[in-house]
């Protein structure tokens, strides 16, 4: 028998929250699928998204795993290239690239490319991760221009506040990439994020790129996943592997944290932080036990957790082999990401291979 941990995958969410980005953009959308899809398989979300405008990732080695994988669709490199040998697989694969600093021009600049590439040059409008600073968009501007192997097709930033929903927290930073285009006639403009797609903000680009509510998280500070309209992609699942009654003042896991203020039974669920679920989710965490919610009793193990089902309605009949959902369309993954003090993609991402992926229309 295998082990039943698994992530289910809903492919049919996955294309309803491209849709809805889709629906909210002004123009184009790229389904970003950098880290494996957030965590969702990267190759299978590109086969998932086949209508999209096209994709982006983090790195170039990601782009070849989709060339590789026969996806044919144009793919945006967001960290551009690292050195003149990617410069050359971007040239002959036909990807574009993002370039932030002075160096991968040069990097272009001393490499005979075959084919044309595309170039995206991000602004750094006030997040101050990377990007060229507005002020030395025009000189980088030029540089691209005199090659006779680049082409500037856009220019872009990201916003580091979108997620407040707050018109003031975009508007400034919006302002600075529409005077370096403003230069540029023609030129395509790159803004939207997740957050900025489905914020009431007055923001139009040419090309926006949502990421995380493509996966069914919300990207907003204040509003649910569900209250946008966004639909879970991947379920969480395990099972109950052992079931037993615990007396009040008994100590329960590493630690002994928790100590029962009653007699207690318990479900001990066959997950834990060697599977990806959060080691710093506190008790009282929800978990759904055979479709009702129950709550973390004690620490996360490697491979298991306990759950304290004393008030479950069926406490009495539950069985092992009782299905259980860590997380997805039964109980929103940012309940769990808030609970353990992170955020939803490092839930998605952090997921391990041995819990199993499977597909589900």
């Amino acid at each position: 028998m295998t082990r039943a941990t698994r992530a289910v995958i809903n492919w049919a969410n996955l294309r309803h929250n491209y849709q809805l980005a889709r629906q909210h953009s002004a123009g184009k959308a790229l389904a970003v699928v950098k880290a494996d899809g957030y965590g969702h398989g990267l190759e299978n979300c590109a086969r998932a998204l086949g209508d999209a405008d096209g994709f982006a990732v983090a790195c170039v080695d990601e782009a070849v795993r989709l060339r590789e994988a026969g996806i044919k669709r144009s793919i945006l490199v967001l960290q551009g290239a690292y050195n003149r040998e990617e410069w050359l697989i971007a040239s002959q694969l036909g990807l574009q690239l993002v370039v932030h600093h002075e160096q991968q021009l040069q990097h272009a600049e001393a490499e005979n490319l075959p084919n044309l590439v595309p170039v995206w040059l991000k602004i750094n409008t006030g997040m101050n991760r990377v990007g060229v600073f507005p002020e030395q968009a025009k000189a980088c501007v030029e540089r691209i221009q005199q090659h006779s192997q680049l082409q500037l097709v856009s220019v872009m930033t990201h916003f580091a506040n979108a997620d407040t929903g707050q018109p003031e927290d975009v508007a400034a930073p919006m302002a600075l990439l529409q005077q370096v285009a403003d230069e540029l006639p023609g030129i395509q403009l790159s803004a939207c994020n997740s957050a900025a797609i489905l914020g009431d903000n007055g923001l139009a680009d040419d090309i926006s790129r949502p990421g995380i509510m493509l996966y069914g998280s919300s990207p907003m500070l204040q509003q649910s996943a569900a209250e946008l309209g966004l639909k879970s992609v991947m379920n969480l699942q395990s099972e109950v592997i052992s079931i037993h009654a615990v007396k009040q003042g008994d100590a329960v896991g590493y630690g002994g944290d928790w100590v029962a203020q009653r007699d207690t039974t318990l479900a001990v669920v066959a997950i834990g932080y060697g599977d990806g679920y959060p080691r710093h989710a506190p008790s009282g965490t929800p978990v759904m036990v055979a479709g009702v919610e129950c709550p973390l009793a004690g620490r996360v193990s490697m491979d298991m957790i306990t759950v304290d089902i004393t008030d479950h309605p069926q406490c009495e009949q539950l069985q092992v082999g009782a299905e259980v959902q860590l997380w997805g369309d039964q109980l929103d993954v940012d309940r769990i990401a808030s609970a353990a003090g992170t955020i939803a993609y490092e839930l998605f991402c952090q997921l391990t291979p041995r819990v199993k992926r499977v597909a589900c229309e």
